[in-house]
């Protein structure tokens, strides 16, 4: 009888702690969820980067297990842009178009769970004209990258296809002569398109999605391509 009391004891003993050691593991390897604020006083930079990781943590969330309070992402994505968008031209290159590259990522997420993302108007100068300087050099590389001046917010869906072939067909035969502001403003056109397209994507059939899709793809291709050539070319 001892025989057996003994195994019982040492398993109710050990039992316990085995538990406790799998509640202990599960909380520790729990990522940790980021913040939707940036620290006060924060620097341009650092409100990109706490933007940044954000875009990335809800990109990576599994929807069929998770839950969303889509007013208050929207709420959260408003709130952390407003100040970004206002002061992009003060970041450096490489942060202003990783700004507006995690821009599109989001947008193009979440218009894909239907809720897609409303960005406000543009507001107008004292003379009554939308934009400014910097959006004025983005419609002449519009007018020469994609052969037309036409509104790209008012696009049809069934003009998106070709305009993204113009855009990556242009980069193709002119990148050799390209400057860095090309390249910038190429970025722009393209991000005027991914805002149309996020807009518009559902009355799209299927294969014109998937060739979007691959022209985004490849513009992002040639363009680090080039990054990696001015890298060389200054050692």
């Amino acid at each position: 009888m001892k025989r057996i009391l003994l195994p019982v004891a040492l398993l109710a003993f050990a039992l316990p702690l085995a538990l406790g050691s799998a509640v202990a593991q599960t909380t520790t390897t729990k990522k940790p969820t980021t913040t939707a604020a940036a620290p006060k006083g924060a620097t341009l930079e650092q409100e990109l980067r706490t933007f940044s990781n954000w875009v990335d943590e809800k990109l990576e969330m599994n929807l069929s297990v998770v839950r969303l309070d889509w007013g208050r992402l929207q709420s959260d994505y408003a709130r952390m842009t407003k100040r970004l968008d206002a002061a992009a031209d003060s970041l450096p290159v490489q942060s202003k178009r990783e700004y507006l590259g995690q821009k599109a990522r989001y947008k193009a997420w979440a218009a894909e769970q239907g809720h897609p993302v409303e960005e406000p108007l543009p507001s107008a100068t004292a003379d009554g004209r939308a934009g400014t300087e910097s959006s004025s050099s983005v419609d002449d590389a519009q007018r020469k990258l994609l052969s037309t001046s036409s509104p790209i917010n008012r696009a049809r869906a069934g003009d998106l296809p070709e305009l993204y072939s113009r855009l990556v067909e242009s980069v193709r035969t002119k990148r050799s002569r390209w400057t860095r502001t090309d390249w910038d403003n190429a970025s722009l056109v393209l991000n005027r398109l991914n805002t149309r397209y996020e807009q518009v994507h559902d009355q799209l059939q299927i294969e014109d999605r998937a060739r979007i899709r691959t022209l985004q793809a490849e513009f992002r291709v040639l363009e680090k391509a080039q990054d990696a050539k001015g890298i060389l070319d200054g050692l």
